[in-house]
């Protein structure tokens, strides 16, 4: 008698077989040859020089290419937004008949073609015609949109979404930023508003610091977010194209300015004014009296003020850049060296070494984790207006650290002082003086004393 296992068994075999061969068989058929999709135009978009969108019942769309870029010439004059024309042009290069409807359509407006809803029409260098295309109706699947060119009689679809692409409004192709800046440009920065005014510089190395009303350092990643805000800055809409009177927009007196140096020695100046509605404000270049209207996430930035952009750690050290650091500690001097060997994958490796009083190869890790504690310890406030050293326990600091730097940035130190149960700092170009958090003190001067 058979047991079940074994017919089990036999079935599973003849399954696999007849899989086999089905796959044998597939693999050997001549790949099917997909029709590629027809494309609508050809040619070259960077050789673009004009774009009109011609919108049924409303005014036109017209655009120029100019030498500084493009140019929005109707319905008003006004700077182009280049990317947003660009993706325009982009999406007609790369156009692609979805299906053709009818080779002859005999009633052009049951498609929405007569007249088109949209026609789209682009000069090109070195051809006498523009080129045109003509949008009507969406499809009734509702994943097209009819479409023809003026010559032909044959109506076809496009993809829904590019209705989107096309059918722009003046202010959706217009240049809307407000300042026109480079973070990478910006050198300096002076703000001013209700909570008070300061200034900002940037030295070669990279880092901003606060030159007024008092010199300490300031935050670079926050200055940078601040800068990257300045540099992405939007109108929101315009108020006045050419605005002869400033008072209504309360420009007249700014309540908010902020002036960046720029690395041509040229400078730019944003002036806000009043809020029109919720979460929104006046504003403009100092140059131009066009007053636009911005958004108040950049308001609400300025307006939390100096203390927002102080360096709050008490120094960022990315300990890469660190070659070598000297410390006072317990009385005593000591001195460290980095250098770098090759891993058996041949991947340079850092090895520190203490090089005074006494020399001794050190555990990388150990020397790596109190460089990276500098960073974690934090200001709990600032004492801007400091007395004597002595009253911070910083006249004889219980540590000082000197940091030197590879690829030529500038060395750096700090110290900290203890004195009845509170720990205070001070560090290089800071008139401030740092009350720190008094646990996170104490392991920093573990991690160096035990170095």
């Amino acid at each position: 008698m058979t047991s079940p296992f074994r017919k089990t068994a036999v079935a599973l075999v003849v399954l696999a077989g007849l899989a086999a061969y089905a796959y044998f068989v597939d693999s050997k058929k001549p790949a099917k040859d997909e029709k590629p999709k027809e494309k609508v135009f050809g040619f070259e978009r960077a050789k673009a020089k004009e774009l009109r969108l011609l919108p049924a019942g409303t005014d036109a769309i017209r655009l120029v290419k100019e030498v500084s870029g493009w140019r929005l010439t109707a319905p008003s004059a006004a700077p182009a937004d280049g990317e947003a024309v660009d993706s325009i042009l982009s999406s007609l290069e790369s156009l692609e008949i979805e299906a053709v409807v009818t080779d002859s359509a005999s009633a052009l407006a049951d498609f929405g073609l007569e007249p088109p809803k949209l026609a789209v029409e682009w000069a090109i260098e070195g051809q006498t015609e523009p080129l045109t295309l003509l949008l009507g109706d969406a499809a009734p699947a509702g994943d097209g949109i009819y479409a023809k060119l003026p010559a032909a009689p044959r109506v076809f679809t496009l993809p829904a979404y590019l209705e989107g692409s096309f059918n722009k409004k003046p202010f959706d192709l217009r240049d809307r930023s407000v300042l026109h800046v480079k973070r990478d440009d910006v050198r300096s920065l002076q703000i001013g508003g209700p909570e008070g005014s300061f200034s900002l510089a940037k030295d070669q190395a990279g880092d901003w610091a606060f030159v007024a009303p008092l010199k300490t350092r300031a935050g670079r990643w926050t200055v940078d977010g601040l800068v990257g805000n300045l540099e992405s800055l939007r109108m929101d809409e315009v108020a006045a194209e050419e605005a002869k009177d400033l008072k209504p927009f309360g420009l007249d007196k700014p309540v908010r300015t902020v002036s960046l140096g720029l690395g041509d020695g040229t400078n730019k100046r944003l002036e806000i004014g009043s809020s029109p509605k919720d979460k929104s404000y006046h504003a403009r270049d100092a140059a131009s009296r066009l007053v636009v209207v911005i958004p108040g996430a950049l308001v609400d930035d300025l307006a939390k003020g100096m203390k927002e952009l102080r360096a709050k750690r008490l120094y960022e050290v990315a300990t890469y850049e660190v070659e070598g650091f000297e410390v006072e500690v317990e009385g005593g001097k000591r001195a460290f060296a980095k250098s770098t060997t090759k891993d058996k994958d041949g991947v340079d490796t850092p090895k520190w070494k203490k090089t005074a009083p006494e020399t001794k190869d050190l555990d990388t890790n150990k020397v790596q984790d109190a460089l990276f504690a500098i960073g974690g310890v934090e200001a709990q406030e600032f004492v801007d207006s400091p007395k004597d050293p002595a009253n911070y326990g910083l006249d004889r600091p219980a540590l000082k650290v000197n940091l030197r730097f590879a690829g030529g940035k500038p060395a750096a130190w700090f110290e900290v002082g203890q004195k009845d149960g509170a720990y205070h700092a001070r560090r290089l170009g800071d008139e401030a003086i740092l009350k720190l958090d008094a646990a996170k003190a104490e392991g920093l001067l573990k991690s160096f004393k035990e170095l």
